[in-house]
């Protein structure tokens, strides 16, 4: 458990406070929403509402994070964002590919949704017309992912965001910050297991404490990827919800935590953690919870 001596940026997105201190502000927890084929949005409606219950009973804020593949169902989502989730609530878009990024950017702003959207995310494969559509079309908050193919050691994780690490022409905090958008976040860039997959946990203390920004990651990635796991079929799935654990124990702020209909696990699994480590910080180094924290709700 951890106290920064860097001061610890805080960033808020329709009411939700990201970053600080260990145990002053609950877990931000992502959910992702993977469209196979046509969307079916009666089902991700209620799923929605079952994240947002867990916010209101546990504390941690949910945000849903819509994954876009194919150009014909950008407005679709789109349309479904702002007709049936709440006006005021945060949610994040999670794209691949350039030319559907730039497309839904546009849209999103035709529809003035950008003040809620969390883009998802920079990294060093940007393209030149991603970088105009961003400046044409700034989100509110972005995700950096500090993804070194050189060197995927926390260090190497530092480097990309600090100097671009000889792969790009910045590093991609003041590359971000040169296009507009002024609150990030940093994903630490779960990889495969063998491909140094714990240095996206280990790397988390190491950026708050050099950069001060909100830092998280998508942890669960490395669990999927862990075939050998098929053998254990009846725990996978608690094994995914609490590989997330690990992000508030090692000071981060949000998890990217798979899909969301892990949510009735992972929430109550990351609240436990949540006031644990608020338990010890206010009683080690004297940091109080925000009220809005699983401590402050349940106790």
């Amino acid at each position: 458990m951890f106290s920064f001596t860097k001061d610890q940026r805080i960033f808020e997105i329709s009411g939700v406070k990201i970053g600080g201190q260990p145990g002053v502000y609950p877990t931000v927890l992502i959910g992702g929403l993977f469209f196979k084929g046509e969307p079916d949005f009666i089902k991700a409606e209620n799923q929605i509402k079952d994240m947002l219950g867990l916010t209101k009973k546990l504390g941690n804020p949910s945000i849903p994070d819509f994954f876009i593949r194919k150009e014909q169902y950008i407005e679709k989502i789109l349309n479904f964002i702002d007709k049936k989730i709440p006006k005021r609530q945060p949610f994040s878009i999670d794209i691949i590919e350039p030319d559907l990024k730039i497309k839904t950017l546009q849209l999103l702003d035709d529809k003035g949704l950008l003040q809620r959207t969390i883009y998802n995310s920079i990294h060093i494969g940007i393209t030149n017309e991603e970088r105009d559509a961003l400046k044409n079309h700034t989100p509110n908050m972005a995700i950096i992912v500090a993804f070194n193919p050189k060197d995927k050691s926390p260090d190497g994780k530092i480097e990309i965001l600090e100097n671009g690490a000889n792969l790009i022409d910045n590093g991609l905090i003041n590359l971000t910050k040169k296009l507009g958008v002024k609150k990030i976040l940093v994903d630490t860039a779960a990889m495969a297991p063998g491909d140094y997959s714990g240095a996206a946990i280990a790397a988390i203390p190491v950026i708050k404490e050099e950069m001060g920004l909100p830092t998280g990651c998508a942890i669960h990635n490395v669990v999927e990827k862990s075939k050998w796991l098929d053998d254990f079929k009846s725990i996978r799935k608690q094994v995914d919800a609490s590989s997330n654990i690990n992000i508030p124990m090692f000071g981060g702020d949000f998890t990217i935590y798979g899909p969301i209909n892990n949510s009735n696990t992972v929430f109550p699994m990351i609240a436990w953690q949540d006031i644990l480590i608020s338990e010890y910080v206010e009683n080690y180094f004297g940091i109080s919870p925000d009220d809005s924290h699983p401590r402050r709700k349940l106790f």
